[in-house]
């Protein structure tokens, strides 16, 4: 090792700069995140044919806070803007002037201005955090009206087609693109059971929790349609059939057509007593209505809406601008433009609804068509709430608005794991900092404070997005780190090279960067181009990623071209850098890197055979839960058996659940409740196995029967009331299916005697029905299920019929009608409750058994409040989006260099080798399951796995890409230069570049090993699947560059030889064809 002087000392730094590059440096490492932490006439304005109207809706008072943020006063407010846009422009000018540098104060500014902005934004907002850093929220929903929804056959083909998993499927895609449109939130949702879906939200506070909840159980189902008034002589028929309407009945039917429905009335419209021209109203129970037209036959909704956006009125009061497609505008123009003022002046009004609520009714003056306004939300933050809602569109289909659980988690991968993760990164970025001041001097104390610029600026742009880091993100971002040395290493190697021709200081600064910064924008905008396509086009489950390569290329950029540039040139000019000092432990080197090409690809192409086939022997089980879903199972342990997180794990990995990709997550805080997910799709299994392995531990239902009396002998004579409390399960006898087809046969009766009249309107009969209580001479009793307010004993309907069914059953009895029942209970839903009525048709004396039995049964039986199958987070449509985005960008890549090196196969190349680099990681990771079986010791002494792809996985090997392409570019750039104005590229001038580069290759590649192998060794479980792949592919990337793409370079491109015997051959064939001719 050599320590070559080019230079000689640095004097004592001058205050100012000292103090500024302190600052940076302190304040952009401390930034990296710590890990765990009412006029009720409004009328649409606008003439005759015009295309913008106003739409204008009662003045709000409420106040939903977006993001958990509170308003910022305008004193304040005055305070941030002075110290952000004056201060540094103040202190740039000063700057400039002490250091007599009068061009550099508009560079002062910004640099000052951006570190400033980025440490205000840290500073007033919150670094968020994803679920497995900081725990979270889990929600689970579910679909209303799923009773529609069953699995059907699909004629066509002979396919067997679930609609309801469709359904699910587009209703998750949707609520992705409501609640986190951009994928750098980190919420989490997936299919739970047939008609669920989970939700796990980061931890927030209680305002941005019920604003995401609000997102999510919003339908966002707009319409616009016509009130039903009482002083239009056409809408009298349809008003007296609606007021004959039960109070349970809502949709006003003429001719087997819905004409109108009972709309929910909003108060705000004004007082519902108040008498009103514009409305039909009514009161249906406790809830007002207003009668809304449905046969106005243009039906303009959400779908036709083509933009949506927050603007202010003409008062400044915040509104809803939104633009009608030319579908919509149609429809809109031909509605509005049917219901204009008739000639006595008489207004039609126009009912805004969304989801079934009646917003606002403002009169129509004259036809409008394209565009119009939502105005009077004096609400900026739910202004911006509903724009989100129809921008995103309606939902396929609408969930409860309470959730049937609501669990608060803890981190999802585990304190200690957490803990080793902060360890690992901090580390890294350590040891790179410190070898980049060994290596290179001054010039690494410049790197390592460009280094902390880049993650100051990364971190504000981050909290200003209100994205969550996630442990892999962060070990991203130190990759990031990692491979913004990169640009350093090119620009302070570029500078020794300039100082060894000879070149003063200035000059060697200037040029130095000159000639490296084609270079880095080169590649850093190949990066960008497939961040950009992941953005765009990949699923919603990576476009977070997508958004932080894009926020740290740029920020790399900026902190590697201008901050570092800048530092350089006040030190020079003030006179404090007169000579560079750098260690040298690569010179200059001849290698012959062309000739062992061909053993290079012959190896190259064995190992990704060897992949390849590792990849197909696997099959499946090379995809974890994000892809292939499995189970979700929650355990409760006994108050005396509780254990912490890191013991119920090592008993779980003694399992065959070891093999089956299971993650554990800890609910609460309390030690005693645990969420065993897994690949295994068999729920049942799960549960057997959870209590072979705990057993007494888990806590156990204790149920009790009670309140038992026998039910008097009666017969109801009532109309069928609107909504059933009664759940009839089991008839199986034969009287009991002739009973049915009797009351199928009375039902069709019944359905008969709803007759329509001669003139197509429809008349009701409301005479009362008699209808059999099958419980007469029966039992009721109040079945409790564990002490009374404890929710993880609860069970929900499904579970307590079948219980009660076997107990029926095991008594002799099985044929016996039951029904199970609770006030709150919803038909369909899988909520759970602690206390259910019931009823029997058996006397008391045979009852009494049959809870005994059921006591006996199900007592000590361990308590699993949660368990269904999941779904995974990546569906069949969105694996071709993924794959649809990494084609895209490998065609944006080839036609960038392509237009750079103005030769396609250049493009061609580099996309060659980035294949090359993710077969090869692939093929590894399906290769660790080979390894761990076949040679354990090895696999425990290298910490290899049995890895699986996840979307974390995914994330690395576009990682991967970035990097490969980066060292790519780099000889690219070098071979160029070297080839000059040659027509010709030959195997010297490719061996020539590698060497030149060689020293930037090993010390970028070494600086980024290192950060990875320790992220590798001391990670923890949470990213040591990342690492691993991180680390194949860095060293993949490398090789690929040398071995790889520049063989393919000198194989595709034109040499001399080749245009000497094409030349030859054509002198050859014109000197025959003259022969000939003479």
């Amino acid at each position: 090792m050599t320590n070559v002087q080019t230079g000689g000392t640095l004097r004592s730094y001058s205050l100012p700069l000292s103090a500024i590059l302190a600052t940076t440096l302190l304040v952009g490492v401390s930034s990296i995140p710590a890990l765990g932490q009412d006029d009720s006439t409004a009328e649409i304005a606008g003439a005759a044919e015009t295309e913008t109207g106003t739409l204008e809706v009662p003045r709000t008072t409420t106040s939903t806070p977006v993001e958990g943020q509170a308003p910022i006063s305008g004193f304040v407010l005055l305070a941030i803007v002075i110290a952000l846009f004056v201060v540094p422009v103040l202190i740039g000018n000063y700057l400039a002037r002490r250091w007599r540098m009068p061009d550099y104060g508009w560079k002062f500014a910004v640099a000052i201005g951006s570190l400033l902005a980025a440490a205000v934004v840290i500073y007033e907002g919150e670094v968020k955090y994803g679920p497995d850093l900081s725990g979270g929220i889990t929600l689970i929903y579910e679909l209303q009206d799923t009773a529609g929804m069953d699995d059907d056959e699909d004629s066509q083909g002979g396919q067997s087609v679930s609609s309801r998993s469709t359904l699910v499927r587009q209703l998750i895609a949707a609520l992705g693109e409501r609640v986190d449109p951009s994928g750098t939130k980190e919420v989490s949702i997936r299919e739970y059971g047939p008609d669920q879906i989970e939700i796990i939200i980061p931890k927030a506070s209680p305002a941005e929790l019920d604003y995401i909840e609000r997102k999510v159980y919003t339908a966002g189902a707009l319409e616009f349609r016509i009130t039903a008034s009482p002083v239009f002589a056409e809408n009298k028929k349809i008003i007296e059939l609606a007021e004959a309407l039960p109070p349970g009945e809502n949709e006003v039917r003429m001719g087997g057509r819905k004409v109108a429905e009972w709309m929910i009335y909003d108060e705000k419209l004004g007082p519902f007593d108040r008498p009103d021209d514009r409305f039909v109203k009514r009161m249906a129970g406790k809830i007002p209505q207003a009668l809304v037209l449905m046969n106005d036959g243009y039906d303009v909704t959400g779908e036709y809406l083509q933009k949506a956006a927050a603007g202010f009125d003409e008062t400044g009061q915040p509104e809803v601008r939104f633009n009608f497609d030319d579908q919509g505008a149609f429809r809109f123009g031909r509605l509005s433009g049917q219901h204009v003022p008739n000639p006595s002046g008489q207004k039609y009004y126009l009912g805004i609804i969304l989801d079934g609520k009646l917003l606002s009714a403002p009169a129509i003056n004259s036809k409008i068509t394209s565009s119009g306004r939502i105005t009077g939300i004096n609400d900026k933050e739910e202004v911006d709430f509903v724009v989100d809602i129809l921008n995103s569109g309606s939902l396929p289909a609408s969930l409860n608005k309470d959730p049937i659980s609501r669990e608060v988690i803890s981190p999802t991968i585990g304190v200690e794991t957490v803990r080793m993760g902060r360890t690992a990164i901090l580390a890294s970025l350590v040891i790179v900092m410190i070898f980049m001041l060994f290596y290179y001097r001054f010039a690494g104390l410049v790197a390592c404070l460009a280094l902390g610029a880049n993650l100051l600026l990364i971190l504000g742009v981050m909290v200003l997005l209100h994205a969550a880091f996630t442990l892999p993100g962060l070990a991203g971002l130190v990759l990031t780190v990692g491979m913004s040395v990169d640009a350093n290493v090119l620009i302070f190697e570029r500078i020794r090279e300039e100082r060894a021709r000879g070149a003063a200081l200035r000059m060697a600064i200037r040029n130095g960067f000159s000639k490296a910064m084609s270079t880095i924008v080169d590649a850093n905008l190949t990066n960008l181009i497939t961040a950009v396509a992941i953005y765009k086009i990949a699923p919603d489950n990576v476009k977070g990623f997508g958004v932080t390569l894009i926020i740290g290329i740029v920020m790399s950029m900026y902190s590697a071209i201008f901050l570092s540039r800048l530092i350089f040139d006040v030190a020079e000019r003030t006179n404090n850098l007169k000579k560079l000092s750098m260690v040298q432990m690569i010179g200059q080197t001849n290698f012959d890197f062309m000739g062992k090409r061909g053993l290079a690809i012959v190896c190259s192409v064995v190992l990704i055979a060897i992949g390849l086939f590792s990849v197909i022997d696997r099959g499946n089980d090379l995809l974890n839960i994000d892809f292939t879903g499995g189970s979700s199972v929650t355990m409760v342990l006994r108050d005396d058996s509780k254990m912490p997180f890191s013991e119920v794990k090592k008993m779980l990995e003694k399992t065959e659940l070891n093999d089956k990709n299971i993650s554990l997550v800890e609910v609460g805080t309390t030690n005693s409740r645990f969420t065993i997910n897994s690949v295994e799709q068999d729920v049942e299994a799960v549960q057997q196995i959870l209590q072979d392995t705990f057993g007494e531990r888990l806590q156990t239902y204790q149920v009790t029967a009670s309140n038992i009396k026998p039910l008097g002998k009666q017969t109801s004579s009532t109309t069928a009331p609107a909504r059933s409390q009664v759940n009839l399960v089991n008839f199986q006898t034969d009287e009991s299916a002739e009973g049915e087809d009797a009351s199928s046969k009375a039902s069709d009766d019944a359905e008969e005697t709803t007759e329509t009249s001669g003139d197509g309107d429809a008349s009701i009969d409301t005479s009362p029905s008699v209808i059999a209580d099958p419980f007469a001479s029966g039992t009721s009793a109040e079945i409790v299920f564990g002490s009374d307010g404890d929710e993880d004993a609860g069970v929900n309907q499904e579970t307590a019929s079948q219980l009660l069914q076997d107990a029926l059953a095991a008594t002799g009895h099985g044929s016996v009608a039951f029904s199970v029942d609770n006030p709150e209970y919803q038909p369909g839903s899988a909520r759970r409750f602690v206390k259910w009525n019931v009823k029997l048709a058996l006397p008391v004396e045979e009852s009494e058994s049959v809870f005994s039995e059921l006591e006996k049964a199900t007592n000590n039986q361990p308590v699993f409040p949660l368990a269904n199958k999941i779904g995974g987070r990546v569906a069949d449509d969105l694996r071709t989006k993924a794959f649809a985005a990494v084609f895209v960008s490998l065609v944006g890549i080839i036609a960038y260099i392509w237009f750079r090196f103005q030769k396609i196969y250049y493009g061609v190349a580099a996309v060659i080798a980035l294949i090359h680099d993710v077969l090869v990681s692939i093929g590894m990771i399906a290769l660790s399951a080979a390894i761990v079986s076949a040679i354990p010791g090895l696999a425990q002494i290298l910490m290899i796995e049995k890895f699986q792809i996840s979307l974390t996985i995914v994330a690395a090997l576009l990682t991967i890409i970035g990097y490969s392409l980066n060292d790519t570019i780099v000889i690219f750039d070098r071979i160029r230069e070297v080839k000059g104005k040659s027509p010709y590229l030959t195997r010297d001038m490719i061996n020539l570049s590698i060497n030149q580069t060689l020293s930037r290759t090993i010390l970028t590649s070494f600086t980024t090993l290192l950060s990875v192998i320790l992220l590798y060794i001391l990670g923890g479980d949470g990213i040591h699947g990342f690492a691993f792949s991180l680390l194949i592919g860095i060293v993949a990337g490398t090789y690929s560059t040398v071995f790889i793409a520049a063989p393919i370079l000198l194989w595709m491109s034109p040499n001399e030889a080749e245009s000497s015997a094409k030349s030859n051959s054509r002198v050859s064939k014109e000197s025959m064809a003259t022969a000939s001719s003479s």
